[in-house]
């Protein structure tokens, strides 16, 4: 009987040390398991998107895509002004010389010297004595402007980088900044060519009719230019923008047209309004009526002229982007969006098209018009269903 108790009395303790020995062990398993969930992050919505685009796209075109470039072809009209001061105007009505002389100098029998060419560099002229009947007018007492008018139409070059719209909806709603397809901002350089053709030979002034014109040494002169620009994005519904367009720098006349030695050209400014439709994300045209300003001074030690140009102009440009996805060369040709294939990101159409229409290039198969799933047409079929190109 003993014996007996003895026994129980060993299994009761058995069984007490296995039962607190599985009770640790699940304590610790569960600590364990509780450790490895805090130890976890979970992964948001916009890190597995940005791991994602990561993977489908490449970051090379991605920046490559921030850059825009224009082409632009101007049609333009521009008034000139040659507003001369400090000096006199002074015509032989002999031998029908006009030329002009430092002011004081007209009092004088004989100038200490006198100009001919005061357009693109000084020419010099020989004046033994001036005239009794010669005609002459001080610019200190009227105001005395030659004025002319013409035609500039120059190609212009760009290069900007854009700054995106921020979706401000989304952020105000999740907090999360996410940018539009728009630009916000451009900003940029660029460079020009044109040629200023004056529309009459000779400047004309309404201050004395006996000094009546004054002959250009040439009617065109090559001009190129070079500046900086800022572009911002004040308007935009669905595919249509306006934008403020403001570009200022550099420019200056063909070398062999002037005398570089007695030119300075003072910084051109141009103001504009551009007109811009979207043909795809990568492919734009615009329309900008523009305004540009720009004056040179041609100096020496005894006189100076300044030459003004205000230009009115309408610029007809394209603008250019770097695709963000590559056309896929594998896949049929007949997929129309943008798509996954092996891994990475693709367009469907070409840059100048638009992505993801609603239906594919070659139309809707008849049968199938009122569905809501785009079908695309394949050859037509011999029973007459299809309408295919």
């Amino acid at each position: 009987m003993s014996r007996i108790f003895r026994c129980l009395l060993i299994l009761i303790v058995l069984t007490g040390s296995l039962s607190q020995a599985d009770a640790q062990f699940r304590k610790k398993k569960k600590k364990d398991n509780v450790q490895g969930v805090v130890l976890e992050e979970a992964v948001t919505p916009e890190e597995r998107q940005k791991a994602m685009e990561r993977q489908l796209v490449s970051p090379v075109r991605k920046m490559l895509n921030r850059f825009n470039l224009s082409i632009e072809k101007s049609y333009g009209y521009f008034s000139y002004q040659n507003p001369l001061e400090g000096v006199s105007v002074i015509r032989n009505p002999r031998n029908d010389l006009l030329y002009i002389v430092p002011l004081g100098e007209e009092a004088s029998v004989q100038p200490t010297v006198a100009y001919s060419n005061w357009f693109n560099g000084f020419t010099e002229v020989d004046i033994a004595r001036i005239d009794d009947d010669s005609q002459i007018v001080r610019t200190d007492t009227a105001s005395f402007v030659y004025k002319n008018s013409g035609r500039y139409n120059p190609l212009t070059l760009r290069l900007s980088f854009s700054l995106k719209k921020l979706d401000k909806a989304h952020f105000k709603q999740t907090g999360e900044k996410k940018y539009l397809e728009d630009d916000l901002l451009r900003i940029g350089g660029g460079i020009g060519w044109g040629a200023h053709k004056f529309r009459h030979p000779s400047s004309e002034q309404d201050v004395d009719p006996l000094l009546r014109r004054y002959t250009l040494p040439t009617t065109k002169i090559s001009t190129t230019k070079m500046f900086a620009s800022v572009t911002y994005n004040f308007y935009t519904f669905g595919d249509f923008s306006m934008l403020a367009d403001v570009y200022g720098g550099v420019w200056k006349i063909k070398e062999s047209l002037n005398n570089s030695d007695n030119i300075n050209y003072e910084p051109f400014f141009n103001v504009g309004v551009m007109f811009q439709t979207k043909f795809s994300k990568y492919f734009k045209g615009y329309i900008r009526p523009a305004v540009e300003m720009r004056s040179y001074t041609l100096a020496n030690e005894f006189v100076s002229t300044q030459h003004k140009y205000a230009i009115f102009s309408i610029d007809l440009g394209l603008l250019l982007k770097y695709p963000v996805y590559p056309r896929n060369r594998y896949a049929a040709h007949m997929v129309q969006m943008e798509h996954v294939f092996n891994g990475k990101m693709y367009r469907g159409r070409p840059f100048y098209k638009k992505q993801n229409p609603l239906y594919g290039q070659r139309g809707l198969n008849r049968k199938t018009k009122g569905s809501s799933f785009p079908i695309i047409k394949g050859k037509k079929s011999k029973k007459g269903g299809g309408n295919g190109n």
